[in-house]
């Protein structure tokens, strides 16, 4: 089994977390297709800079998809490296739906990795295969504080529910 070690940034604990494993189909490009119109809606819909789908590898969580708004600071493709307590790591270590209203007003968060580029809110959830392991986060993030709706958290998890059914879809068709 593929693991990760991931940094707890609010009591500085690491966790291994199993990730992504070889038996794993690659997601397909028509499965991309309808991943880019979910960060796009989500980022939409919360009025937020960027809405991305994060992967997490043995070394870092990588850009998978990003929201195509020309706010988002993020690059497709990009990278970071895993234990700096990013807050997706927060979201996989603690495999559970994460909020950071403003960043600048937690002492745990002040000085994460996202404020380089002013990202100071966020709210994201796991991504998992049907075997438990993860794939990686779906997650929105704004330069100014963020509270999302009770409606804005119910349609990011839809969101990630169709993501999952998604990888369900891969692995079963794979067999």
């Amino acid at each position: 089994m593929a693991t990760a070690k991931v940094k707890l940034r609010s009591d500085g604990s690491y966790q291994e977390v199993p990730i992504t494993g070889e038996d794993k189909p690659q997601v397909t490009q028509e499965v991309k297709d309808g991943w880019q119109n979910i960060v796009n809606l989500i980022a939409s819909f919360a009025d937020v800079r960027a809405g991305l789908i994060m992967e997490i590898t043995k070394e870092s969580m990588h850009v998978f998809m990003m929201s195509e708004n020309e706010s988002n600071p993020y690059k497709a493709g990009g990278n970071d490296y895993l234990c700096h307590g990013l807050y997706c790591e927060t979201v996989i270590g603690t495999d559970s739906e994460f909020s950071v209203v403003d960043a600048r007003k937690l002492e745990a968060w002040k000085d994460n990795p996202d404020m380089d580029i002013d990202m100071i809110s966020y709210h994201g959830l796991p991504i998992k295969w049907p075997d438990g392991e993860f794939f990686g986060t779906i997650c929105v993030l704004d330069d100014k504080p963020m509270d999302l709706t009770e409606n804005q958290q119910h349609l990011l998890r839809e969101f990630r529910a169709s993501l999952e059914k998604d990888l369900q879809l891969l692995v079963e068709k794979n067999k």
